[in-house]
C-alpha cells in the first residue's frame, strides 16, 4: 500500500505542463504566441477571438481580444479610451493591489494582470459627441486569471505590458509619443 502511494506521488510530481498550440501572432499582432505561453494553464486546445479591430478613437472606444484554453478565457487583452489618466482612479483595483511599473504614463502589475494608462493626442480626428475633447487617454489591460501563481507570472506580465504600450502608441497613431 505504501509503495502504491509513493508511486502515485512520484508520478504526479513528474507531470509536464501541457500547454496547447497557439497562434504565432495574436491580439491584433501585439504579441507572439510564445511570449504569452508562460501565462497559460494546461489544456488540450486553444482558440482566439478578437472583438473588432484594434481601435479606441475612430470607430469605437474599446476593443477586446481573448485567448481561450479548453473553451475558458485564459488571457484577455483590452484597450479602452478614457477621460482620465495618470494620478486618477483609472483602475482602482490596479492601484490597490498592484505594484507600479514603468509602462505608459502610469502602469501597474498584480498577481494575474497588468494595466497601464497614457495620454494619446489625436489632433487628426474631429472632436464632437462621439469623441469628446476629454477622451484622450488610453487604458490597456492584460488579464490572465488562470495563470500560475508564481513570481515569473508578474515578470512576464510586466514585459508584455511594456510591449503592449509600444504597440498601442504606434497603432493608435498617438501624435505625442
Amino acid at each position: 500500500m505504501a509503495a502504491s502511494l509513493l508511486l502515485l506521488a512520484l508520478s504526479s510530481c513528474s507531470h509536464e505542463p501541457s500547454v496547447p498550440s497557439i497562434p504565432k501572432s495574436l491580439c491584433w499582432g501585439a504579441f507572439t504566441g510564445s511570449s504569452v505561453t508562460p501565462l497559460l494553464p494546461d489544456g488540450d486546445s486553444a482558440s482566439l477571438k478578437n472583438d473588432g479591430r484594434f481601435d479606441a478613437f475612430e470607430a469605437q472606444s474599446n476593443a477586446y481580444c481573448t485567448l481561450f484554453v479548453d473553451d475558458h478565457a485564459a488571457l484577455i487583452v483590452s484597450v479602452e479610451r478614457r477621460n482620465s489618466g495618470k494620478g486618477t482612479d483609472w483602475n482602482g483595483f490596479a492601484r490597490t493591489h498592484g505594484t507600479p511599473v514603468q509602462a505608459g504614463d502610469e502602469g501597474f502589475v498584480w498577481d494575474r494582470g497588468a494595466g497601464a494608462v497614457f495620454l494619446c493626442e489625436r489632433p487628426d480626428l474631429p472632436r464632437g459627441p462621439a469623441l469628446p475633447p476629454s477622451q484622450k487617454y488610453v487604458e490597456l489591460e492584460l488579464s490572465a486569471d488562470r495563470a500560475p501563481t508564481v513570481p515569473r507570472t508578474r515578470e512576464v506580465l510586466t514585459v508584455l505590458l511594456k510591449q503592449y504600450v509600444q504597440f498601442a502608441t504606434r497603432e493608435l497613431k498617438c501624435a505625442n509619443k
